[in-house]
C-alpha cells in the first residue's frame, strides 16, 4: 500500500472547501518544522502564533463550515488558528504530546516527508545541474582512489544520476502537455502568459543556456563515462566497493556485486544519451517559442480597440451627404511586425568528417630538435660554469684569460660570463666561494672570439 504509514483522514483536509486556508497554513508550517538549528518539537503557542502569521497575510478570510461542530465559525484571526489547528490535528498533521501542564507539538517522519515532497512539487522551477554534474564527478574521483573507505558514495551519484534523468523527462513531458494546452487555446492573452508563466518559470532549467556553450555543465561527461566503465572493467575495484556497499547496508556480497554493477549502469545509461534527450528537447522547445513568437505577432497586428475606431469612424462618414476621400486609414508604424522577436532557429548540427592525424616529416623533426638543443646550449646555469671551471683549472690554483680553451657554444657562454660571475645573483654565490675573477686595466684577444679585459681566475684558499 502506497499510503499505509498515513493517518487515514490525511487528505481530508487537503480536499474540503477550507484547502486554501490549509495549504497557505502548512506550507509556512514547513518552514517552521525545517528549521535544522531548532528542536523539532515546537510549543503549542508557537505553532499557533504561526498560524496567526500566516492568516495575517491572506487578503481575505472565508470559513466554511464542512459538518456540524459544538463551537461557532470564527470571528478573529485567533478563532481561525484556532479553528485551523485543530483541523490539522484532527486529520492526523499534526501530533500532540502532553507533559504535565506544558503542550508541545510535531510532525511524525512520514507526515514530515510528505509535507517536504508537497512542497517541493509546488515549488517546481529551474534547477541548477552544474554543481550535481561536478559532484558526480567528485564522488567517482573519490571511489577510484580510494575504493575501499569510500565505495558508498557511487550509490550517491547513481541516485544523482537518477534524479537527473527523471528531471530531464519531466522537462521533455512538460512541455509536450503545455504545447498541447496551448495549442488548444484560441486567447492570444492565455498563450502568451501560459508561455511565460508555465514555461520559462516552471520548466525551463536554470542552466539551459548554457548547454550549448563549452561552458556547459555536462562537459566533464567524458571523465563521468571514463571512470565508471572502469570500474565495470576492473573486477578487483568492483569487489571492494560492494564489500562498502555490505558494511553499509547489511546486505549479502551477491546482492552487493549485483546494486554496484546497476549504479554503474545506471550512470552509464544517463550521461550517454544525454545529447539525444536533449536534441528531443530543443525541438519542442522551438515549437513552443515559435508558436507564442506567432501570437505575439498577431496580437501586435491586430491592434485592440481597432474596431470601435473603424465602427466610429463609419459613423462619422454616415453624416455626409458626399463620401470625402479616405487617404489612410491606419498610419504608418515606426515599429511593426518586422520588428517582433524571432525565435531562437534550430542548429543543425555539422555532417561528421574523417580525422586523419597529419605526419610530420623527418626533416622537420631533426630541424625541431637541431634548434632545441641550440636553445639549450645558449642557456646559462650555475651548474654549467661550475663544471667548466673544474675542467678547465683542474688542480691548478689560477689560470689566465688566454689559457682557457672553447671547444664547444656551451663553452663560449660560459667562458663570456665569468666576467659577469658577480652579477647573476645569488644563485652563483657558490662559485664566488669557491673562486675569484682578478681584473687588470688591458683588453686582449681571446681566440678570435671576443675582445674584452683581461682577467686570472685564481681558486680560493678555502676552497
Amino acid at each position: 500500500m502506497l499510503f499505509r504509514h498515513l493517518p487515514d483522514e490525511i487528505f481530508q483536509a487537503l480536499s474540503g472547501s477550507n484547502r486554501a486556508l490549509i495549504e497557505a497554513v502548512l506550507n509556512d508550517l514547513a518552514e517552521v518544522f525545517y528549521d535544522h538549528a531548532e528542536d523539532p518539537i515546537k510549543d503549542k503557542s508557537t505553532i499557533i502564533e504561526s498560524i496567526e502569521d500566516t492568516l495575517h497575510k491572506l487578503d481575505t478570510l472565508a470559513w466554511h463550515d464542512e459538518q456540524k461542530e459544538s463551537f461557532d465559525s470564527p470571528k478573529t484571526i485567533h478563532d481561525y488558528a484556532l479553528r485551523i489547528y485543530h483541523r490539522l490535528v484532527n486529520t492526523g498533521w499534526l501530533v500532540e504530546e502532553q507533559e504535565l501542564y506544558r503542550v508541545s507539538v510535531l510532525m511524525t517522519p512520514q507526515i514530515s516527508m510528505l509535507l517536504r515532497s508537497l512542497v517541493e512539487i509546488s515549488r517546481h522551477g529551474k534547477r541548477n545541474y552544474g554543481a550535481t554534474v561536478l559532484s558526480i564527478l567528485s564522488n567517482l574521483e573519490s571511489v577510484a582512489k580510494h575504493p575501499k573507505e569510500r565505495g558508498v558514495t557511487l550509490r550517491q551519484s547513481a541516485e544523482a544520476s537518477r534524479d537527473f534523468s527523471a528531471h530531464l523527462n519531466q522537462i521533455l513531458l512538460g512541455i509536450r502537455s503545455l504545447q498541447r494546452e496551448l495549442f488548444a487555446s484560441r486567447d492570444p492573452k492565455a498563450i502568451v502568459a501560459g508561455f511565460f508563466d508555465l514555461f520559462v518559470e516552471g520548466i525551463l532549467i536554470a542552466d539551459y543556456k548554457t548547454i550549448k556553450t563549452s561552458n556547459n555543465p555536462f562537459r566533464f561527461r567524458r571523465q563521468i563515462l571514463e571512470l565508471t566503465q572502469e570500474f565495470l572493467g576492473n573486477p578487483e575495484t568492483m569487489g571492494q566497493v560492494a564489500q562498502c556497499y555490505v558494511d553499509q547496508q547489511l546486505i549479502t556480497m551477491a546482492e552487493a556485486q549485483a546494486m554496484v554493477e546497476k549504479d554503474c549502469r545506471d550512470i552509464i545509461q544517463t550521461f550517454s544519451n544525454i545529447e539525444q534527450r536533449l536534441e528531443r528537447i530543443d525541438e519542442y522547445r522551438y515549437r513552443l517559442e515559435k508558436r507564442a513568437a506567432d501570437t505575439a505577432r498577431y496580437m501586435d497586428s491586430s491592434r485592440p480597440g481597432m474596431a470601435n475606431k473603424v465602427a466610429g469612424i463609419i459613423t462619422d462618414i454616415a453624416k455626409y451627404e458626399k463620401l470625402p476621400v479616405l487617404k489612410e486609414v491606419i498610419g504608418a508604424r515606426f515599429v511593426g511586425m518586422a520588428s517582433a522577436a524571432q525565435p531562437t532557429k534550430r542548429r543543425e548540427p555539422p555532417p561528421p568528417r574523417v580525422m586523419t592525424p597529419s605526419e610530420v616529416s623527418a626533416d622537420a623533426i631533426k630541424m625541431r630538435d637541431q634548434q632545441r638543443r641550440f636553445h639549450e646550449a645558449r642557456q646559462v646555469t650555475i651548474p654549467k660554469m661550475q663544471s667548466y671551471l673544474d675542467k678547465q683549472i683542474a688542480a691548478e690554483n689560477s689560470k689566465h684569460i688566454l689559457d682557457f680553451t672553447i671547444e664547444s657554444v656551451e663553452d663560449f657562454v660560459c667562458f663570456d660570463h665569468l666576467r659577469y660571475v658577480g652579477s647573476l645573483g645569488v644563485s652563483a654565490k657558490k662559485i664566488e666561494d669557491l673562486f675569484e675573477v682578478q681584473f687588470t686595466n688591458q683588453y686582449v684577444d681571446v681566440h678570435d672570439f671576443v675582445e674584452c679585459r683581461e682577467f686570472t681566475v685564481v681558486r680560493r684558499s678555502n676552497a
